[in-house]
């Protein structure tokens, strides 16, 4: 391998993780944006639509590459795409889930938590599936 050919590469390498470090960054931000209470949850909105079009610019200056290197920003996307889908899905059904959530917080006994969950099985249909 050439001199310039390694240049070329190492300066492909160096951009590709320039652009790949903020995506990671915001993506465990708004992993840990998800633990917080429900009002606030939805603060992992704005860093995970950020981080949507980061890997989308991410994957333009990939696509003159190898599909192998296209593969890890595209599972990005695809994570960032169901969490912004589950945080879609907690405010249609705000009001049941945060029902269910008040309800565990003040749980002190397996009874009282045993009445949350019947309080999750008659929330609509696929309240079960955005709580677990």
């Amino acid at each position: 391998m050439s001199t310039p050919d390694r240049r070329q590469d190492f300066a492909f390498a160096r951009e590709r993780a320039r652009r790949t470090f903020p995506v990671t960054l915001l993506v465990l931000l708004g992993i840990i944006a998800m633990y917080l209470p429900l009002p606030k949850r939805f603060v992992a909105v704005l860093p995970l639509v950020l981080a949507a079009v980061l890997t989308v610019r991410l994957l333009r200056f990939l696509a003159p590459r190898r599909g192998r290197e296209k593969v890890w920003p595209a599972v990005t996307l695809g994570i960032v795409g169901l969490m912004l889908a589950t945080l879609a899905g907690q405010a249609v059904f705000y009001d049941d889930i945060s029902a269910y959530e008040e309800c565990l917080s003040g749980a002190q006994t397996q009874q009282a938590r045993g009445a949350c969950e019947e309080l999750r099985e008659q929330g609509p249909i696929g309240f079960r599936l955005l709580v677990q």
